[in-house]
């Protein structure tokens, strides 16, 4: 089992510790397409879903849904706001995602129910691959390049004399450091938004408490 699980992780393009944002379609009668944070982490896929949502609802009447790995925006989009747009297919006793990347259809192992949410722990059950590699879509890649960006900014504006600009752009980097640090935590991200993090930093000097 553990040997499947790393093979399905591997496929996915799943690095262990990163939140990917999916779309996970769940059911109990209509599938239910809506976004959520996935981890692979400790042998496990986990999610933590609110209680107020019909994506709780269905796991509770129904514990499989499929994570389906997508990297348009516009399908997140949908899945909010558009859900009758999205062509949602079934095979067998899942419901997925037929323009997905890829699909993975997964089994309720555990729940850990926090104030108003709970944690949940799935088990991995079929894979589905397209013709495309799956690239998930974790928001510690656009948060690494607005730091990037950010960061090359700040000697300019400092230098011209922009330091309200300057402060505010380090604000943002700092902002993008402690996502980074909560989504992708003891991986190579957390150590390139701390490496740009300390860097804005020294540029700020005395600045940054302004």
């Amino acid at each position: 089992m553990v040997e499947l699980t790393l093979l399905v992780v591997a496929e996915l393009g799943f690095v262990e510790g990163v939140v990917y944002e999916v779309i996970a379609v769940s059911f109990s009668g209509e599938p239910h397409p809506a976004p959520i944070g996935v981890r692979f982490r400790g042998g496990v896929f986990e999610a933590t879903i609110y209680h107020d949502t019909a994506t709780y609802a269905n796991l509770k009447v129904h514990p499989m849904c499929t994570l389906n790995v997508v990297g348009s925006g516009l399908l997140f989009y949908d899945a909010v706001y558009m859900k009758h747009k999205l062509r949602v297919m079934r095979e067998g006793d899942y419901w997925f995602l037929a323009d997905a990347d890829a699909w993975l259809g997964v089994t309720v192992l555990e729940e850990s129910p926090e104030r108003g949410k709970s944690v949940f722990k799935f088990k991995p059950g079929m894979l589905h691959l397209s013709q495309v590699k799956p690239k998930p879509y974790t928001r510690a890649d656009g948060a690494l390049v607005e730091m990037l960006v950010h960061e090359s900014r700040i000697k300019p504006y400092i230098d011209s004399g922009l330091l309200v600009e300057a402060k505010r752009l380090y604000d943002l980097i700092a902002h993008y450091n402690e996502l980074v640090a909560r989504i992708a935590q003891n991986t190579e991200y957390q150590a390139y938004a701390k490496a740009i993090y300390e860097s804005a930093t020294r540029r700020m000097g005395g600045l940054k408490g302004g």
